[in-house]
């Protein structure tokens, strides 16, 4: 019986100019690793699989312990080879019948007669050294070591980088996909905000939503109502009526294209004391930031903006005083806002982070030394068809406030009494992020994928309102 067709993101002919665009800049043959499911607790009770992204981007089959061959010159199917593991004995009981070869060649656009069994790489390889990307799971290293791999260059890491960076209409159709399943999410987990429920149930009505629009979470979901930990999970926490609860996830849609998005709002659906004005103020930095995504445009820029953006706002709540560039200057948000103001978005939550920095700053940059700013994660000029996240935010964090090497030099701008009286109410803290595609000069701005989620203080206090998730 033949095989399904393969769910890929793009049609075959599209991998095969992908591989032979990246043909023309190697030297020597190059192999990218598809990895595998790593264990929970014993071998077979696994993770899910999910192949990794460089593998996807090249046409690569999800299929675990896979690879990719591609020679240099090669045209994208002449000179590749997709090499996977054969079918066991008992893997049709267990897991269903394995994609045959036709399948497997009509996704990938590689001739059914150049789909090989994973034990040939060896072989075909001979005695050339060649340059590999190798998920970071241990049998995949251990596969790698096995045939003899080098680590992929980082002029062979740049390659596959500047290809990536850049998404094409099929890479942001499915990023609009994600986003849509993303957006419905939000709005039942908003719906579920009631005083009385838990965080948990906030959780379990946005990840509800995925499961049936057949995503799964493109992160591990951050929903709590201890908003100024960073990546707070959800626990058994209460809802008590008039808390900030922050919610922080993103949707995976079937071929590996994700989402990410940040709301901030109040349990019950009103806001009370400071929240408002605190919410706006990063609200107004996360606007300008967005309306800043244009190409040519420094990212390091951005975050600057946001930042000088959210210095102002705190001057005119009180927290802080004095000129608000001149403190932004002197990087006093860094108490209140001490992270980057997003990062690379696509086939990975935060795309080509498995490259670190060679991949987020461009040839000559380097991260920032000054707390806040060092966790920049992006510092590129923005060019067409790139796709970020922005989402500045605002955190009461106690144990910033504790470290008077950090506090100390500030001391001239800060209005403590205020600052310690949101602490000791447990305020939390206020993030706000979406997904932005830049588009050419020629059009009207950047492409908020996430557009679709309100995000207004009056929008989002009556989407909490909401008696009932929304169909």
């Amino acid at each position: 019986m033949a095989s399904e067709p393969i769910q890929m993101a793009a049609p075959a002919d599209v991998y095969r100019q992908r591989r032979r665009q990246l043909a023309t800049r190697l030297t020597r043959p190059f192999v990218i690793y598809a990895g595998h499911a790593p264990a929970r607790s014993y071998a077979s009770n696994p993770h899910r699989f999910r192949a990794a992204c460089s593998y996807l981007y090249f046409g690569g089959v999800p299929l675990e312990h896979a690879a990719l061959l591609i020679e240099p010159a090669s045209d994208g199917d002449a000179g590749c080879h997709l090499l996977r593991v054969p079918e066991g004995p008992d893997d049709a009981l267990w897991l269903g019948e394995s994609p045959d070869d036709r399948a497997i060649a009509a996704a990938s656009g590689i001739d059914p007669t150049r789909i090989v069994d994973v034990d040939r790489l060896k072989l075909l390889l001979g005695s050339r050294t060649a340059g590999a990307l190798v998920a970071p799971h241990a049998q995949t290293l251990a596969q790698a070591r096995a045939v003899g791999v080098d680590d992929a260059t980082d002029d062979e890491k740049l390659a596959v980088i500047e290809q990536r960076l850049i998404k094409d209409e099929h890479e942001l159709k499915a990023m609009r996909r994600a986003a849509e399943a993303a957006v419905a999410a939000f709005k039942s987990a908003a719906a579920a905000t009631q005083p009385g429920a838990i965080e948990n149930d906030v959780q379990a009505a946005l990840e509800g939503e995925f499961i049936r629009r057949s995503c799964v979470p493109s992160f591990s979901t951050i929903c709590t109502v201890r908003g100024e930990v960073l990546h707070g999970a959800a626990a058994s926490r209460p809802l008590a009526d008039g808390a900030l609860l922050l919610l922080d996830a993103g949707a995976e849609e079937v071929t590996g294209y994700t989402s990410d998005i940040t709301r901030t709002w109040p349990v019950g659906g009103a806001w009370r004391g400071l929240q408002k004005a605190l919410y706006e103020t990063v609200l107004r930095a996360q606007q300008a930031a967005v309306a800043a995504c244009v190409p040519g445009r420094r990212y390091r820029e951005i975050h600057e903006l946001a930042a000088r953006t959210i210095c102002a706002g705190l001057v005119d709540a009180g927290l802080f005083r004095g000129n608000p560039d001149e403190l932004a200057d002197r990087g006093a948000y860094g108490l209140l806002f001490a992270h980057g103001v997003g990062h690379l978005l696509g086939l990975g939550v935060h795309d080509l982070e498995e490259f670190g920095d060679l991949a987020g700053y461009a040839a000559g940059r380097r991260r920032p030394a000054r707390f806040g700013d060092c966790f920049l994660r992006l510092d590129r000029d923005l060019a067409p068809g790139m796709t970020v996240t922005i989402e500045p935010g605002v955190y009461f964090v106690p144990a910033i406030w504790a470290r008077q090497d950090m506090v100390a030099p500030f001391a001239d701008a800060i209005n403590r009494d205020k600052i310690d009286e949101l602490l000791a109410s447990g305020f939390g803290g206020i993030r706000i992020e979406d997904d932005v595609h830049v588009r050419p000069a020629s059009a009207p701005g950047p492409e908020v994928l996430t557009a679709a989620l309100p995000k207004s203080a009056e929008e989002i206090a009556a989407l909490v309102s909401q008696t009932e998730p929304r169909p």
